[in-house]
């Protein structure tokens, strides 16, 4: 894997400091209570295809390299997430990170620096990672620094008995194309229709709302590929808010951010983020753990980095 560049821009910078304060804020997090215990799933197998039970972290949206009001520390909120992840029992299988690792920005020589920072922070944790690109960390070259530095745009992978796809809807624009759609048919004729399917992607696959550029074009094309399979679901990030949906056969799931909040779609005529609070400066920040069962179901459970905020949806089967 490629290298991080020495150069790095100031306010960047992963400090000893940092982590320190990471790891007191995370302990709280999980002592205070904001942790949710997710029971462990018995191994009985009661469908046609093995799935054995395991955990992974649903990450999105971290925007390094943002400077603004919306978070004055996007750097802190990601490591904040990171220790609290690291403290999970049992300790999750990967991470899985739904795109905007960094914030956009014309120099490729920033951009660079900013993705080998997202890396080095994943990395540092210990827990093998995955990750697929967000339109601000691919869409000013389509996704040429992030394929050197972070990997391919898209990609398949199995892990104990569960298909995950990782998508690419925003280099070129807010769809998947023929070719990608082309590539994801070549991956499911592959796989028996009873496989649990998970898909990964940063935009959703449906029309959450189209003004804010909170859509894929062709997302139906991709949904009817997947119609035989029995159990599909769906997660992304973009949307900065928990949204979920179910269309047909495949469950949608918008993941918490660890940069800022965004309103809720139809509210406001203009996107905008509002000021980071001085009192809970991560309301609205998170990530959610899923477990996966014996039968390929996800329990879900969506933490949050503020330790006096309440968990925002408690766990849910899919």
């Amino acid at each position: 894997m490629p290298s991080r560049s020495s150069r790095m821009e100031p306010n960047l910078r992963m400090t000893r400091r940092r982590f320190l304060m990471g790891l007191g804020v995370s302990a709280g997090l999980v002592a205070g209570g904001i942790f949710r215990h997710v029971p462990v799933y018995a191994n009985a197998m009661t469908n046609e295809f093995p799935v054995t039970p395991f955990r992974f972290v649903h990450l999105t949206d971290s925007h390094l390299g943002y400077t603004g009001d919306a978070n004055r520390e996007v750097a802190e909120s990601l490591y904040l997430a990171l220790e609290a992840i690291q403290g999970l029992t049992p300790v999750p299988d990967f991470i899985l990170m739904t795109g905007d690792l960094t914030e956009m920005t014309p120099s490729d020589s920033t951009r660079k620096d900013r993705l080998g920072l997202f890396r080095q922070a994943l990395e540092s944790t210990k827990i093998p990672w995955h990750a697929v690109a967000g339109e601000h960390d691919a869409l000013l070259d389509r996704g040429t620094l992030y394929e050197r530095m972070i990997g391919d745009l898209r990609y398949g992978f199995s892990h104990k008995g569960v298909r995950f796809i990782g998508l690419d809807n925003v280099s070129r624009g807010f769809f998947l194309g023929r070719d990608q759609l082309n590539w994801v048919k070549s991956q499911l004729d592959t796989l028996d229709p009873a496989t649990p399917l998970i898909f990964f992607c940063h935009a959703p696959l449906y029309n959450v709302f189209a003004p804010w550029n909170w859509y894929t074009y062709d997302g139906a094309a991709l949904r009817q590929l997947a119609q035989p399979f029995r159990m599909v679901s769906v997660l992304y990030g973009h949307v900065h808010q928990l949204i979920t949906c179910q269309t047909s056969n495949v469950y949608h799931a918008a993941g918490l951010p660890t940069s800022w909040p965004l309103p809720a779609p139809g509210e406001l005529v203009a996107l905008r983020p509002w000021p980071q609070g001085a009192t809970h400066p991560y309301l609205g920040l998170g990530f959610r753990v899923v477990d996966v069962n014996a039968q390929g179901r996800l329990h879900i459970t969506n933490l949050s980095l503020t330790k006096e905020e309440e968990v925002y949806h408690a766990a849910r089967l899919v």
